[in-house]
């Protein structure tokens, strides 16, 4: 026990890692899937206060956002942007994994692929700016902080899936909010609707849905007093982004960026299925903000 105590605390100090005024960032990697991928790695605060990432960018990408997945009940994996940040707490961490809080890369400015480098700009609350440098992975499988292991590269692991299942974080209400209302109009004891992926941005979100053989796409709004509305129902039209500003979508780019790749992630049949819906229908007026 005591030579593999010291085995595991030797390949800890092993990792790789990065900091600044007490923050530590520990063991980042990325994986990446064409023009987008996903940055995790253990986040350590040796202080006696709270600090909180604020922010991310990098000269790799285009856009960089802090993300938040998080399972519904009905066990569906949903994504949406975390402009809160994510907090660490005093002496203590903080984990961004799979299936959970992460950094988004979008819009890739150079290509990618494994074994490649990503520079990446952290900025903290208190601590200020942490650059990182870390590797593309995309077979690895292990948390950060485990560093990876001999069989990551023969798991198979599909590195177009960002997210590998999951996972105890609580679905986001709004999240939850659009779900229920979709299925409160479509819904049918003999043609259950699925939905799935949810991405929301502001007060805008898509969602894509199935139900029987026919899928499509959704936009919703969210109204002033928090409430959200199915303002129109499509299928391909629904991602792009000329749409969706045409539809008074703020953020419109980055909204159907961020949709597009998490429905890319997700195949090529999923793609095609929910871009069946044959038309376009308006199904209400988006509430004034």
């Amino acid at each position: 026990m005591k030579l593999t105590l010291i085995a595991a605390f030797a390949a800890l100090l092993a990792l790789p890692a990065y900091a600044h005024d007490g923050v530590h960032i520990i063991d980042p990697y990325a994986r990446v899937i064409g023009p987008s991928g996903a940055v995790f790695f253990r986040i350590g605060n040796d202080e006696a206060v709270e600090d909180k990432l604020i922010s991310a960018a990098s000269p790799d990408a285009n856009m960089v956002m802090l993300m938040s997945t998080s399972a519904g009940s009905d066990g569906v994996m949903k994504m949406a942007d975390a402009p809160e940040g994510f907090s660490v707490p005093a002496n203590g961490e903080r984990v961004l994994a799979s299936a959970g809080d992460h950094v988004m890369l979008m819009s890739l400015a150079r290509s990618l692929k494994a074994g490649d480098t990503v520079s990446l700009v952290l900025t903290f609350e208190k601590a200020g700016e942490v650059h990182v440098s870390l590797p593309v992975d995309n077979a690895r499988k292990t948390p950060p902080g485990m560093g990876p292991t001999p069989n990551d590269a023969q798991s198979g692991h599909d590195a177009a899936v960002l997210t590998d299942g999951p996972q105890s974080t609580p679905l986001n209400a709004d999240q939850q909010a659009i779900v229920d209302v979709m299925k409160a109009m479509f819904d049918k004891p003999e043609a259950p609707l699925s939905v799935d992926p949810v991405v929301v941005m502001g007060d805008a979100a898509l969602a894509s849905w199935a139900q029987s053989d026919m899928g499509g796409r959704a936009l919703l709004a969210r109204s002033k007093d928090g409430v959200w509305s199915i303002t129109l129902c499509g299928g391909p039209d629904l991602r792009a982004p000329e749409f969706l500003a045409a539809n008074g979508v703020k953020d419109a780019d980055m909204l159907s960026q961020m949709f597009n790749t998490i429905e890319d992630q997700m195949g090529a049949d999923k793609v095609a299925f929910s871009s069946k819906f044959p038309q376009v229908v308006m199904m209400s007026t988006p509430p004034a903000n």
